[in-house]
């Protein structure tokens, strides 16, 4: 069916396409290869962190004759903690968006599965339900495995360095927020070659290219020609910015205030243009 139901008719057919979303996710034992890497990381942070980092700081700064208790080498000692806490606070955001996307990339095309699209498109639900039903089950999941993994992170650095720096949070909603747009990616991706496979490939391109395209202003100086120029800027503008809210983190960690909200901006609207595709691409597309 193509027409838009009632509110409480929508949210109650949305609230099923979410829940068939988990359901299905717990079916295919995706659930457990999010939130198992999640385990995985955090075991992985209490044993790298066995050895007292205060302790391995404060002997670091001491080679380099430096009075170990001195007001210089505890001022030495927060940059060398924010550093480290900033450098896992990027490997997590990178970690997470990369193991969110593959393992929730399948959702989508699995409904094109022989009979699976007859089963779910013969509910009296609008085909715009069951592409937000699927993207809000899967943000979902991933919205609350990213607040276990860096919720957990930062209180696992805070109790072995007593050192608790709160722009470690922002690194979740940042990290959800690059997700989110990711994942129209690989929806409108999905339903047009209704591959995960594709879909997936193509998300983690453009988390490959992102750090280089985000050299724009190396490569115009770089590049011989404007028409180079011109195709470079135009790859930047069509790739979401997640090299760059990454930096936001950085920043956020170095109680520094964020450069531009440019990215943020582009890459809101990068998602939002994906989700109206894939809410046209499934509306019109053939079963």
């Amino acid at each position: 069916m193509s027409g838009v139901p009632a509110l409480p008719g929508a949210l109650t057919a949305l609230s099923a396409i979410v829940e068939d979303t988990v359901r299905e996710a717990f079916s295919r034992r995706l659930v457990w290869g999010i939130y198992g890497s999640t385990l995985v990381i955090l075991l992985f942070l209490l044993f790298v962190l066995e050895i007292d980092i205060v302790t391995g700081a404060k002997a670091t700064i001491s080679l380099f004759g430096q009075e170990a208790m001195s007001t210089a080498s505890e001022e030495s000692l927060m940059v060398f903690l924010r550093e480290v806490q900033g450098a896992i606070a990027v490997f997590l955001y990178g970690v997470s968006t990369f193991v969110a996307v593959f393992v929730c990339g399948s959702l989508t095309p699995a409904i094109f599965e022989p009979g699976r699209a007859d089963l779910i498109l013969a509910r009296p639900i609008s085909r715009h339900w069951v592409v937000l039903g699927r993207y809000l089950g899967s943000v979902g999941m991933v919205a609350l495995n990213v607040v276990i993994l860096i919720a957990g992170s930062y209180g696992i650095l805070g109790w072995k360095s007593g050192y608790w720096n709160p722009g470690f949070l922002y690194a979740i909603p940042i990290t959800i927020f690059a997700f989110c747009v990711l994942m129209t990616l690989v929806m409108v991706v999905s339903i047009w070659t209704e591959s995960p496979a594709v879909a997936t490939i193509v998300a983690f391109l453009a988390l490959l290219f992102s750090p280089i395209l985000a050299q724009k202003q190396l490569a115009i100086r770089l590049l011989g020609s404007e028409t180079a120029r011109a195709v470079w800027n135009a790859f930047y503008t069509a790739v979401p910015h997640t090299y760059e809210l990454g930096a936001m983190i950085v920043a956020k960690l170095r109680n520094r205030p964020i450069p531009s909200w440019d990215p943020i901006l582009a890459s809101l609207l990068f998602g939002a243009v994906c989700l109206l595709l894939a809410l046209y691409s499934f509306s019109r597309k053939d079963y």
